[in-house]
């Protein structure tokens, strides 16, 4: 039988596993509601991306906010506030009737509740109490963000088909409150409420004991926090250019609403596997080429994506599916644990959240220029095009951190 205190530290990679699918799940909600909400309003998709760009970029403008509060109160306040802000977010969408209603109940206060439950609380909670194994208690954690893909699309698509959009809404807004709020006591009681400290090894300090502890402004003014930041950046605006307009790309070439959002509920499948598969390779191998890896990968989904031009070859958007999917979140996964093997320490909560909003600068970005491109070409290639290059940049920029951290580590010692 496991000793209590291991059990304890994999009910909080439960309890992440959890809260990341409930949040991965809802943005793959995203691409669903936009063409609800075309169907419906008929607003341009540029101005309708625009509330999933804000959204986004709401979002990682909170998570200082919210790795700060981990820092601060601890885990358990921080996350039923967030799992109660998350509920009424949703719910009130039910009510949209214009575009700024959308913006501000999705884009916001959604937004706001989403970075209170998702990977900046939970990343800062279990780097610390997994030192030596980060990649894997990520990637198993992040594995959650499949499996929210896999369940939230399909069943949301199924709402909306069935009932509307905003009894769909009000749907999820149950089911994230039941999801989210009751397991927080269960995994993360009243005693370990605080940000857990990372757990000495038994026989030799770790290299994070060893160095001086890492400080927000010390961070900020390191070259490495900023090329990381940038790649982040880049690695979120390809993403987010496809997650959002995956959809609508396959309705437009073809394909039914239903399969289409059947086949990416198969890449969220996919992706637990890969999330789980390059946490694990993240922990054995140099992590820099893991994540150059994951890149390659996510680029045949890409070019199979623009290779669809109608519905007469399925089996691209099944390639697409499982390249992509192999991808996604594990780039995310990698790079985390990338920055906490740097900027550890009892303050890196805030750290963490300040470089994470670079996935909310990106992915904001992205989410609007591919509806934006769309719009003046009446086409996704280019903006599928902008995606790949993103990919493909981010990787370069990792590999130039990597080098600025082994100089500064030479020059230090």
């Amino acid at each position: 039988m496991l000793p209590t205190s291991t059990l304890r530290r994999y009910g909080l990679v439960a309890l992440a596993f959890l809260h990341i699918g409930v949040g991965r799940g809802l943005h793959g909600t995203f691409g669903v509601f936009f063409v609800a909400m075309l169907d419906t309003f008929g607003w341009s998709r540029a101005v309708t991306a625009g509330a999933i760009s804000l959204a986004i970029i709401f979002e990682g403008a909170c998570l200082p906010f919210a790795g700060g509060l981990i820092d601060r109160i601890g885990g358990r306040k921080t996350l039923i506030g967030g799992g109660l802000v998350l509920a009424a977010g949703l719910s009130l969408a039910s009510t949209i009737s214009s575009i700024w209603q959308f913006y501000f109940w999705i884009g916001i206060v959604a937004a706001f509740g989403i970075a209170l439950i998702g990977m900046v609380p939970h990343v800062a909670i279990i780097t610390r109490e997994f030192p030596q194994r980060r990649g894997t208690a990520l990637g198993i954690a992040w594995s959650g963000g499949g499996v929210g893909i896999v369940l939230l699309v399909p069943v949301t698509q199924l709402m909306i088909s069935n009932w509307g959009w905003s009894a769909a809404y009000v749907g999820l807004a149950v089911i994230t409150a039941l999801l989210v709020i009751p397991p927080v006591p269960l995994f993360l009681p009243a005693s370990t409420s605080a940000a857990p400290k990372e757990a000495p090894t038994p026989n030799a300090q770790t290299e994070e004991q060893l160095e001086t502890d890492w400080t927000v402004r010390r961070a900020l003014t390191n070259p490495a926090f900023w090329l990381l930041f940038i790649a982040r950046t880049l690695a979120s605006m390809g993403n987010q250019i496809i997650v959002t307009h995956q959809i609508a790309h396959a309705i437009d070439v073809g394909y039914a609403k239903v399969f289409a959002a059947s086949i990416f509920g198969l890449m969220g499948v996919i992706s637990i596997g890969g999330r789980i598969l390059f946490g694990y390779l993240a922990d054995v191998m140099k992590r820099e080429a893991v994540f150059t890896w994951v890149q390659i990968i996510s680029a045949v989904g890409i070019l199979a994506l623009l290779g669809m031009r109608d519905a007469s070859m399925p089996w691209l958007l099944y390639l697409y599916a499982v390249c992509y999917g192999l991808g996604q979140g594990s780039r995310a996964l990698v790079l985390s644990a990338i920055s906490a093997d740097i900027f550890h320490g009892k303050h890196f909560g805030a750290i963490f959240g300040y470089f994470t909003f670079s996935i909310g600068l990106g992915g904001a970005v992205g989410a609007w220029l591919g509806g934006f491109l769309f719009d003046i070409t009446h086409s996704y290639a280019v903006s599928f095009w902008a995606s790949l290059a993103c990919l493909v940049i981010s990787v370069f920029i990792v590999l130039a951190s990597s080098r600025i951290v082994k100089a500064q580590k030479g020059i230090e010692v």
